[in-house]
């Protein structure tokens, strides 16, 4: 990905120096290119993490970096209750106790109107209490 965004600065730097409206539109073409790029290399890390996160605290870290990169997406939220109906994670014994909790907290997190802003405080406070 650090290459790639070389690539960007340095196709930036030969844009802000064209003559022409085909050279300019070129640089555009690549910088384009580079960008997808990027998002697909992020969506990769992204599916990644997902696969690797199995503790709650994990997940629910992860959530925190959907929200905080998303904003306020749906998917995300659709991405929450996928993951808490298909392959629910454990937590210590200890913890059991906490599981409704964190989920009544959460959804109640999706039920306020700035949750986009919100929900990565609500989460770090339910990680306080795990």
């Amino acid at each position: 990905m650090y290459k790639t965004v070389g690539r960007i600065l340095e196709e930036i730097e030969q844009w802000r120096e064209n003559l022409s409206t085909d050279d300019t539109l070129t640089s555009l073409t690549s910088i384009e290119t580079f960008l997808e790029e990027i998002k697909e290399m992020n969506f990769t890390i992204l599916r990644e993490e997902e696969d690797a996160a199995t503790e709650f605290r994990f997940i629910l870290k992860l959530l925190i970096k959907k929200i905080k990169i998303a904003g306020n997406n749906p998917q995300i939220r659709q991405w929450w209750y996928d993951v808490m109906k298909l392959r629910q994670p454990p937590l210590p014994k200890n913890e059991e106790k906490y599981r409704e909790e964190i989920l009544d907290r959460v959804e109640e997190g999706w039920l306020e109107e700035e949750w986009a802003r919100n929900m990565p405080q609500a989460i770090n406070e339910i990680l306080q209490i795990t």
